[in-house]
């Protein structure tokens, strides 16, 4: 007997995030469990192509991304569907694939749902795939959505 009671789904509010979400929504909606929503505001100053020249993004566009952020995470799931059900919803600072499997811990996740973006080649070497990462990491089963190919859910 499967017992599903905390779906997370992290999102970077990508395309490739909106199908995974699908599969999220879904599965919260079949074995009517929470669905937890995370979104991880990448640490500005592991992005900067020089260590030892970080980039200064001014605290005031810190907190514009921040509040566009909470915002976007506010929309969804469509309200018509969240009406009634319990849905957290995180946002984070840090390494995404860090704080997805530390959300997870902390949070006792019993299954994430993450979105692939398909990356090959030397995209994906030189910034890897927060899902790879998620999956061997994680505490607990994690479905990966690729956003072509055969899709079971549907919108």
């Amino acid at each position: 007997m499967i017992a599903i009671k905390k779906v997370l789904f992290p999102t970077d509010l990508s395309d490739a995030a909106a199908e995974a979400q699908l599969y999220a929504c879904a599965l919260a909606e079949q074995f009517d469990a929470e669905l937890h929503i995370l979104s991880v505001m990448q640490d500005m100053t592991m992005v900067s192509p020089d260590p030892n020249m970080p980039w200064v993004i001014p605290a005031s566009s810190l907190e514009e991304i921040k509040v566009s952020l909470e915002t976007a995470l506010r929309a969804i799931p469509d309200p018509k569907w969240a009406a009634g059900r319990t849905i957290h919803r995180v946002l984070r600072t840090g390494t995404p694939f860090l704080e997805i499997v530390r959300y997870a811990q902390e949070q006792d996740i019993d299954v994430i749902v993450v979105g692939t973006h398909g990356r090959t080649g030397l995209t994906h070497m030189l910034l890897g795939s927060t899902a790879e990462k998620v999956v061997r990491k994680s505490p607990c089963p994690v479905l990966t959505v690729h956003p072509k190919g055969h899709q079971f859910v549907m919108p």
